[in-house]
């Protein structure tokens, strides 16, 4: 999680309507230094303190916490270094996670489950380089369904948190969403980094399950991208956001441990710029649902219900179309709009358009 010098500067940065994206321009730091900085990855010297304090027009006092906290984290880091020998596990294996062999890796989490008794999906390793990893096939299995039940659910869940980041905003802004969201959910941090570790095998974002909460971790390149109104990375985004909002209790069950992310195409350059669609292996019910978090965290469920054509949807809102038209058909369904009509009566909402 963010130190409590990156949690102060934070506070600073959203009391002056600064995103860490703005903040890094003003800065002259890339976002990946800046979330390196905020993470306490590297100490954070006076010269960088200085930086903070002129770009955010400190006050005295601000300044003086501002230096408290960094002297106060750097004497942490100091307590963690990797080549000590009383260096918990974790910290070595971020330390040391780009040397290790898939052999070794395969034997530290065969002792652990032996160790222990748990069953580990996969070890996580940081590493600041990504290693070329063997394709490989996954058999396609049908996508599960969503209950119309769960949809509503779901849409109630997406509307709440939307309202919270952009009130009546029509497309949001998800760099600000997550920057907000993140300050004032306790068990909510992202990271970014300039590379994901090579376990991810090519996406640019997890979502990562830890004492203190959850950390959504996003390559610097593709969140710039969807800072910038790449709709599949905003996508990406919402879908990460899905997870925390949705699969608390799961996250918190694999206490250090990726959930499975998105099967994302390889991190290449054509990705980026190509118009191509990218196809996503969607095949858990928790993807799905994050899926669906994700279409009607950008899309309010209430505008499906205006009849307003799908490419203009998507359009005004920032989502992908595909999506859009997946949800458009459900809108229309009779027993889609019982639910709804159920749920909103129960929660004691009488005056919607639902009702008409």
């Amino acid at each position: 999680m963010r130190s409590a010098f990156g949690r102060f500067a934070q506070e600073l940065r959203l009391k002056r309507g600064l995103s860490q994206k703005d903040f890094a321009e003003l800065a002259g730091y890339s976002m990946a230094h800046v979330s390196n900085l905020e993470h306490h990855r590297m100490n954070v010297n006076d010269k960088v303190v200085g930086v903070y304090i002129d770009v955010l027009n400190c006050t005295g006092e601000e300044a003086c916490e501002l230096r408290k906290l960094a002297n106060f984290g750097n004497g942490l880091r100091k307590t963690t270094d990797p080549t000590s020998p009383n260096t918990p596990i974790q910290v070595m294996l971020e330390a040391f996670g780009d040397r290790i062999s898939p052999r070794a890796r395969a034997k530290i989490q065969e002792i652990i489950e032996r160790e222990t008794g748990e069953q580990l999906d996969a070890l996580t390793f940081a590493s600041n380089q990504r290693t070329p990893s063997k394709p490989s096939v996954k058999k396609r299995t049908k996508r599960p369904e969503l209950s119309p039940q769960r949809l509503v659910e779901i849409s109630l869940i997406a509307e709440k948190a939307r309202l919270r980041v952009c009130g009546e905003t029509r497309k949001i802004d998800i760099g600000a969403a997550l920057e907000k969201l993140s300050f004032t959910e306790n068990n909510l941090d992202y990271d970014v980094l300039e590379t994901l570790p090579s376990e991810l095998d090519g996406a640019f974002a997890a979502i990562v399950g830890h004492d203190n909460g959850h950390t959504i971790i996003l390559e610097e390149k593709r969140f710039l991208g969807a800072i910038n109104g790449v709709f599949f990375s905003r996508h990406v985004v919402a879908h990460e956001l899905g997870h925390h909002f949705l699969h608390s209790r799961l996250l918190e069950s694999k206490n250090g441990l990726y959930l499975p992310p998105q099967e994302l195409a390889k991190n290449t350059p054509s990705m980026f710029t190509s118009e191509r669609r990218i196809e996503q292996v969607v095949d858990t019910l928790e993807e799905v649902e994050a899926e669906c978090f994700a279409t009607l965290f950008l899309v309010p469920w209430t505008a499906f219900l205006k009849g307003t054509e799908v490419r203009y949807l998507a359009e005004d809102y920032g989502e992908q179309l595909d999506e859009v038209k997946r949800y458009s058909r459900l809108f229309v369904l009779d027993n889609v709009k019982d639910a709804f009509r159920w749920a909103l009566w129960h929660k004691g909402i009488r005056q919607h358009p639902i009702f008409d």
